[in-house]
Formats: C-alpha cells, structure tokens, sequence
C-alpha cells in the first residue's frame, strides 16, 4: 500500500521502486529505502504499540520491555547469536543450490537486487540509514510485533512453549521475501522467541535481533573499502571452520544462557483485569 501511495509524493513509480539494484540513481535507491522503513515501521511498530496501549495501562509491560533477570544475559544473548550467524548463513547458502525453478530464482534475484542496492553505502550518511531501516527500526517493530504481541496471542492457545514459538517463527519467516532464507529466519525467529522466553526481556531478543541485522550492514559497508572482506560478503558459502566454531559458540553459550536462565512466569499471558473498588468504596454506596 505504501509503495502505490508514495508516487504521489515522489517522482518514481510503483515499478521503478521494487525493481532497484545495486546500478539504480542514488535518489531512487534513498525513496526505496525510506519506503522499506515506512513500510515497516506501520507493519509492525505502530500496531504492536498501539494494540498494547489499548489492552493494558502500562504498554512497555505488556510487551515485555523490562530488563533481564540476570546482567550477564546480555552477553549471553549476544555470544549465541555470533555463534548461529555461521550456521544460519550455511543453511541458506546450501538451499540456495537447490533448483525451485525459474520463476522462484527470479523473484530470489529481485530480492537479493533490491538488498544489493540498499546496502549501496558509499558515504557514511547512506551507512547510517541503511543500518537504521534494516536494523534497529526491524529490530523493534518486528520483535514487539512477533515476540512482543504474536507470541503472546499464541501462547494463550497452548500449554507449552513448543507451538508458540514455532508458529511464530513461521510467520516470521513468511513475511520476509528471501526464499532461499526462509529455513534460516525461521531458525532465527524461533531462536529469538526462545531468548525472550528464557530472559524474560524482550530487550534481550531485540539486541539480539538488531546485532544479526546490523552486523550484516557493518560488513557491507567495510566490504566498501576492504577487498578481501567484499570477497568474503559476495561468496555464498560459509568455511567450514568458521560454522565448526560458531556451533561450539553457540552450544556453550546457549548452555550457558539455559544456566542462568530467569523464564516468563506462568501467567505471563494473563490479560489485564482492572481493580474493583476498594471495600470502603462498597461501604460508601451502601450506605448513601
């Protein structure tokens, strides 16, 4: 919706703003992704905050933005993602040598184009916008909307955590367009669930969110000024002794996290149920 609108504010057209690649104009990349963070910030932010402001008095709470029961989850949280970064990219890069077909290679060329084009950075202004639309603005909408919101919603149909967090994983998923990723973001989005879960912080998942997208816009933006990283961004495949060592990262780390664990009580899910009056307030009208 916001694509057909915004022609006209802008000179480009619907097309010409999902079909951009790395040679697009800069100006037509710059509508494009001020588009994306638009799009995002009203698919995901503003319904998840505005769902919470009318269900509970206290929003921030009802999301689950509260700090982590234990201070040393933050670096717990941020050593299991640096771990499974490796192994989620090695998943992606061998689904991606499986044949789907014509039609499903062409639309993964259009995303991975219009990816290629928003990590164009050739100053660090354009660096900064893109690490905002693609990290910290995704990073909060998605993780308030998902965890924040949609798990909760799922958790109410369930007695344990398992169907939770996988079916919002699979809408996670789903609602990305990079199909050779599909298996590697469910992953990531049930990894992100879990953290919540087991720091009773939705802090935990969007710092963690944020570092696996901002990390990618890091190494691009190096990549720009640094041959042998720009190689090592523009190969699909992960060395093996780099996914040997983020697996053990990860399963140290994980364990480590499941330690210290501080989980969501059992009544995380209840609605809010405002006060009755008081009993002297029931005295009052008795009496008058």
């Amino acid at each position: 919706m916001v694509y057909k609108l915004l022609p006209v504010f802008t000179p480009y057209s619907y097309l010409q703003l999902t079909s951009i690649d790395e040679q697009s104009p800069m100006a037509l990349i710059n509508t494009a992704i001020m588009v994306q963070g638009i799009m995002s910030i009203f698919m995901f932010l503003i319904p998840a905050w505005l769902f919470s402001y009318l269900a509970h008095p206290k929003p921030a709470e009802y999301l689950g933005l509260r700090p982590p029961g234990r201070k040393i989850q933050w670096v717990l949280v941020l050593l299991v993602i640096i771990g499974a970064m490796p192994v989620l990219q090695m998943f992606e890069g061998l689904i991606s040598q499986i044949d789907f077909g014509a039609k499903v290679k062409a639309e993964q060329a259009a995303n991975d184009h219009m990816m290629g084009a928003f990590l164009t950075m050739p100053t660090f202004m354009s660096f900064i916008k893109a690490f905002v639309v693609m990290a910290i603005i995704p990073a909060f909408g998605e993780e308030l909307f998902f965890r924040g919101v949609l798990l909760r919603f799922a958790k109410k149909r369930s007695r344990t955590m398992v169907f939770p967090i996988l079916f919002t994983a699979v809408i996670f998923s789903w609602s990305h367009t990079n199909i050779y990723g599909y298996l590697s973001i469910f992953l990531a989005g049930a990894l992100l669930a879990v953290i919540y879960y087991l720091t009773s912080s939705l802090w935990c998942s969007i710092l963690a969110h944020m570092f696996f997208n901002g990390s990618q816009v890091i190494l691009s933006y190096c990549g720009t000024k640094n041959a042998g990283i720009k190689a090592y961004i523009e190969n699909s495949s992960v060395p093996v002794y780099l996914v040997i060592a983020g697996a053990i990262v990860f399963c140290i780390s994980f364990y480590l996290l499941l330690k210290n664990k501080t989980p969501l009580p059992a009544n995380w899910t209840d609605d809010f149920v405002p006060a009755g009056p008081a009993e002297g307030d029931w005295d009052f009208m008795v009496k008058s």
